[in-house]
């Protein structure tokens, strides 16, 4: 590939990277990613970019990507050479030609390495992995703000017993419950990748379900007692799930009619603690 394109997929890698923590495993947030200085120009530090080269990259060819019109695939022994040249003014990427190992130098002379992960368009559910259930209900406004503090810790509860495997294809079954008065439910979809951005290192999520649902109001408010909130919430949403059974086909013979079973029974048991 020419420099653009390689500039090009080095942009694109750059965004589905892992990066390492001060142990080297994957970091769960911003401030957990460790920069280390190597410094930049007389004070760039040679023995500190050579360690860190050799140790991410066993490849004698790396991918040394400084712009469009200046990455290549290079020895890995000219790489902290042409590195020190360039840190003062530019940014630099290295990785490697598996495309599965990152690090990038910013133009301060601090560095960060990673893991380059894969995230195909789609992909099959795996095999035995449970139905990954989130209901949610942090669409709300002044009114109903409370409703959803204390529906909030059964859905959580209502979640974790939903945990199974129902066969088919969805692996994610999200479940927006929708507290504005003005607001529109929407009806149920399935998608093959979805983008998480609240995540910092399961950037998509595959097979997902979603709709909302969205209460009779003039009911809702009429209600005083936690009990008759998380009764009427809980029923709602029981009732919501016959969307899946009419779906079937569509996600690939879920069992649904298990499903709510089991959803029916696990409400049940919620209300009763």
């Amino acid at each position: 590939m020419d420099s653009k394109q390689l500039f090009r997929l080095f942009n694109s890698k750059y965004h589905v990277t892992n990066w390492h923590n001060e142990d080297g495993e994957p970091a769960q947030s911003e401030s957990e990613v460790t920069w280390r200085y190597c410094g930049v120009g007389e004070e760039f530090r040679v023995k500190t970019a050579d360690w860190i080269i050799n140790k991410l990259f066993e490849d004698d060819e790396v991918y040394l990507c400084i712009g469009s019109n200046k990455s290549a695939l290079v020895p890995k022994s000219t790489l902290t050479d042409e590195i020190g040249k360039v840190l003062h003014k530019k940014e630099v990427g290295v990785m490697n030609k598996a495309l599965t190992k990152m690090l990038f130098f910013n133009s301060y002379g601090t560095f960060k390495s990673g893991v380059i992960r894969d995230f195909p368009e789609s992909r099959p559910r795996p095999v035995g992995s449970p139905l990954k259930v989130a209901i949610h209900a942090n669409i709300v406004d002044q009114r109903t703000s409370g409703i959803a503090d204390i529906i909030g810790k059964y859905l959580t509860n209502l979640e974790e017993m939903l945990c199974n495997d129902y066969g088919g294809e969805m692996e994610h079954l999200w479940i927006d419950l929708e507290l504005l008065e003005n607001s529109k439910s929407y009806s149920f979809r399935f998608q093959k990748r979805v983008a998480i951005p609240t995540s910092y290192t399961e950037f998509y999520a595959y097979n997902v379900g979603h709709y909302s649902v969205r209460p009779d109001f003039d009911v809702l408010m009429k209600l005083s007692s936690e009990d008759e909130i998380c009764s009427y919430i809980l029923d709602l949403l029981y009732e919501s799930t016959s969307v899946l059974v009419h779906k079937e086909k569509k996600i690939g013979d879920f069992d649904a009619h298990r499903f709510r079973a089991d959803f029916s029974v696990a409400c049940k048991d919620i209300s009763q603690k």
